[in-house]
């Protein structure tokens, strides 16, 4: 989601409640001038894909039509060929950048995607070039929030009152079809990926007669949000570790790192130590014990363990830190090879050169350049760490246990199950603070949609817990087709049953299969 992965810091804000909303198919938005499609931002699409962008202006409440307006920046790509229809898309998040998807995948996808369907994505709002949250706060040297949850929330309604209120998936579902609207489209089809399947169920709950086709990828548990959809990427990231450490083990005579998966492992802690991340490695378990590894506990979970909690302000700010760091995969930009192992997560097909980079890493310690260009591959801007909290917390549904606090340090402290403990802060509810959910989630049904979504999930992904596949199914009666492997995003992923599939339904609207084997590596 997710990665941050999904996914990923949070914070608690207020929102302004849309009565009814969440009950009711939301009554169809009124048309806006065309938009004029011309270049786009400086920095915002790949250039030479056929990229173009409009700007379309949107209310900042839609429940107040008549106030203050926001603008969103909205690319498309133009279809080669023959046009069957649209395709809107968001990649995740929440709080990752929706415009360069397209010009990033075209080449990647099947041909017939760029040829018959204008590509379209929208920028989420709060984010650059969507008129950004603008909060001035202290960050650390790897840009990870400074400061509680307090003080960013008062820096940014500070900046701009009333904005941080709005910034929820139903408003960005509802930003989606205002610019359908603009563009003066009856209809839309929908392509969302992690994050992006819980906003496209949100829109198609609101806006069913506005949905021709849905195509969700990798989703999220629509009964999980948002504190436990969290937590239960843990068990998840274990199972995908022991398969990258299996992995690379496999081949020990090409990448010299360790012909088991704990000697695999043993190697990755090693090269986190030398990198200057230790306690990282610490709360990343291998194959067997945490116990097996040596390591003390990062503070403020030392603090906890040695003095107890107590509830103060500047523990409970360190507390909120240092969830931030794990939420956002326990990236560091000094510690490079958490970085990209978060990555490698995400697809096999980063494998081999994440297995080729640790290799390089293990002959010479300061080889870290390709280590740092796959942790490069999900960067986000400042931004998006403010969309994600402003989301996660507006629309937190699973009510913090704090008493999962002391749970963890002790579990940590022991030498358990270092994914055990870090699911226990996660439901702890420290990540928001001291705010209590102001909106609730819209309940997803797809009751009303004239075609049913198509809906993929992988085995064993490690951002979106594969129950979040047949959830989120159930809820919009849609088709799922369970996929192998652990692939977080299986679509335009090289996977040929999983690409026919989809343009068979793109096509017909019909599924005619249920399950799919993984996708190959890539050729090397």
């Amino acid at each position: 989601m997710m990665r941050k992965k999904l996914f990923r810091a949070m914070l608690t804000l207020g929102a302004v409640s849309l009565a009814g909303a969440s009950a009711l198919v939301a009554p169809p938005v009124l048309a806006a001038p065309t938009p004029v499609f011309g270049a786009c931002p400086e920095g915002a699409v790949t250039p030479g894909k056929g990229a173009q962008c409009a700007v379309v202006g949107v209310p900042m409440n839609h429940a107040e039509p008549d106030g203050p307006r926001i603008e969103l920046t909205v690319s498309r790509i133009a279809a080669r060929g023959e046009r069957r229809g649209v395709l809107f898309t968001n990649p995740g998040g929440p709080g990752v950048d929706a415009l360069d998807f397209w010009a990033q995948r075209v080449a990647t996808m099947p041909a017939d995607i760029a040829a018959h369907y204008d590509l379209y994505a929208v920028q989420p709002r709060g984010l650059r070039w969507a008129t950004p949250l603008s909060c001035a706060v202290e960050t650390t040297e790897d840009g990870q929030v400074a400061v509680s949850d307090d003080e960013l929330r008062a820096a940014c309604e500070e900046a701009q009152p009333g904005y941080l209120d709005t910034i929820t998936t139903e408003n960005t579902a509802r930003d989606l079809d205002a610019v359908r609207a603009a563009l003066g489209l009856d209809r839309i089809g929908y392509l969302g990926t992690s994050y992006g399947t819980y906003l496209g169920a949100v829109y198609a709950t609101l806006f069913p007669r506005r949905v021709e086709r849905m195509v969700l990828d990798s989703n999220v548990h629509p009964g999980w949000i948002w504190t436990e959809e969290f937590a239960q990427q843990q068990a998840a990231g274990k199972h995908r570790l022991d398969a990258l450490f299996g992995w690379i083990a496999e081949r020990h005579d090409e990448y010299g790192l360790g012909d088991t998966s704990m000697q695999v492992y043993r190697t990755w802690v090693r090269q986190v130590y030398t990198q200057g991340g230790g306690w990282y490695a610490n709360l990343t378990p291998p194959p067997a014990g945490v116990s097996d590894l040596p390591g003390e506990l990062p503070e403020p979970l030392a603090e906890i363990a040695r003095d107890g909690f107590n509830g103060g302000t500047e523990q409970l700010a360190k507390v909120q830190n240092f969830l931030r760091l794990l939420l956002s995969g326990g990236a560091s930009a000094q510690v490079p090879l958490v970085s990209a192992t978060s990555v490698a997560t995400y697809t096999r097909a980063f494998w081999p050169t994440f297995a080729e980079a640790m290799a390089r890493a293990q002959a010479d310690p300061s080889d870290v350049e390709r280590l740092v260009a796959i942790a490069g591959a999900t960067e986000t801007d400042p931004t998006g760490r403010f969309v994600f909290s402003a989301i996660t917390c507006n629309e937190n549904a699973v009510p913090g246990r704090p008493e999962m606090l002391g749970a963890a340090v002790s579990t940590l402290a022991s030498g358990g199950n270092a994914l055990d403990a870090r699911a226990a802060l996660v439901r702890s509810g420290m990540s928001c603070g001291s705010w209590p959910p102001v909106t609730e989630p819209v309940a997803i049904d797809g009751s009303a949609l004239t075609t049913a979504p198509l809906l993929l999930q992988s085995r064993h992904d490690a951002l979106t817990q594969y129950e979040g596949g047949p959830a989120l199914a159930r809820a919009l009666h849609g088709s799922l087709i369970t996929v192998e492997g652990g692939d977080h995003g299986t679509f335009g992923r090289g996977n040929p049953v999983v690409d026919e599939a989809v343009l068979t339904y793109l096509r017909t609207g019909e599924v005619s299969i249920s399950e799919a084997p993984e996708a190959p590596l890539p050729a090397s």
